[in-house]
């Protein structure tokens, strides 16, 4: 009220000076009435203006600073390192930052955006494209179903089910106890079980991005751990959860990624192949030293 009680108190000022220049001249009244009319419309416009910036404002901090609630999931991949991944119905994020990846996907398409942070690369994927040919935090086997049964993780309700193995890489399976530094780097192993959540309902578009990260492009749920047996009844885990819980994050971070090159192919994105050339030599250094 005050300023408006100031602005009224200037019009009228306005108003009376020339009022006294004008009176006695012909048309005086007219020019007046004129006058008072176009410093009207000008407080409202500029008044209008003030409001709708005010308005703006208000919106655009209130929404850079809005919290949503989540669901954080925190995981453990022997190839990949530690994982993290958000859940909402606003966006689904994983962060990977011993492998400077971060995917995300956002709704209503759910296409998804991976990039090395640290290579400044990338590429996007429509949202079916990466449920079948996506960053996977365990490699991919040939194998076929032996089981599924209904089971448990800490108290909640899970899937447990079992796939064989017509057969697996001896040489990829060196490569990946060289990194988990195992005592036995030679063994095959004959079977995975995967242990699969069944305590959260997913949309497509966000369980799309969990089969497309995991590799289990036909599978529902989210994946709590991936287990591998081998002969000598020894079991080694690929993936486990350490924690879920839900939270609340800035709504800021589900945004796309931007400003990175476009990568050839996802390999390059990941650097895997890099990474599996250097771990091969490594194996074979080893073998020349015996």
């Amino acid at each position: 009220m005050t300023q408006q009680r100031r602005c009224a108190s200037q019009r009228r000022g306005i108003v009376l000076f020339w009022g006294i220049i004008l009176v006695g001249r012909p048309q005086g009244v007219f020019l007046l009435r004129r006058l008072q009319s176009y410093i009207n419309r000008a407080v409202l416009i500029t008044t209008t203006l003030a409001t709708m910036c005010a308005v703006l404002g208000a919106h655009a901090a209130s929404h850079s600073g809005k919290m949503i609630k989540v669901w954080k999931i925190e995981q453990t991949s022997h190839l990949e390192g530690n994982i993290t991944i958000y859940l909402s119905s606003a966006g689904v994020k994983m962060l990977c930052p011993v492998q400077h990846i971060v995917c995300v996907a956002l709704p209503p398409k759910w296409d998804v955006k991976i990039t090395n942070e640290k290579e400044k690369i990338g590429m996007t994927f429509n949202n079916d494209e990466w449920r079948y040919r996506a960053f996977r935090l365990v490699d991919k086997e040939k194998s076929r179903e032996k089981s599924r049964v209904p089971s448990m993780w800490r108290g909640k309700a899970a899937e447990l089910v079992v796939r064989t193995l017509d057969s697996s890489d001896p040489v990829k399976e060196q490569v990946e106890m060289i990194y988990r530094e195992s005592a036995s780097r030679s063994a095959e192993f004959k079977s995975e079980e995967f242990l699969l959540g069944k305590f959260m309902k997913f949309e497509p578009g966000v369980q799309n991005f969990l089969r497309g990260i995991y590799g289990l492009p036909t599978e529902n749920g989210l994946l709590l751990r991936r287990t591998r047996n081998y002969p000598n009844k020894r079991v080694d885990t690929a993936l486990d959860t350490n924690a879920i819980m839900e939270v609340s994050v800035p709504a800021s971070e589900f945004r796309y990624q931007s400003n990175f090159k476009i990568a050839k192919s996802l390999s390059e994105v990941t650097q895997r192949q890099k990474k599996k050339e250097q771990a091969v030599n490594l194996l074979e250094d080893m073998f020349l030293d015996k």
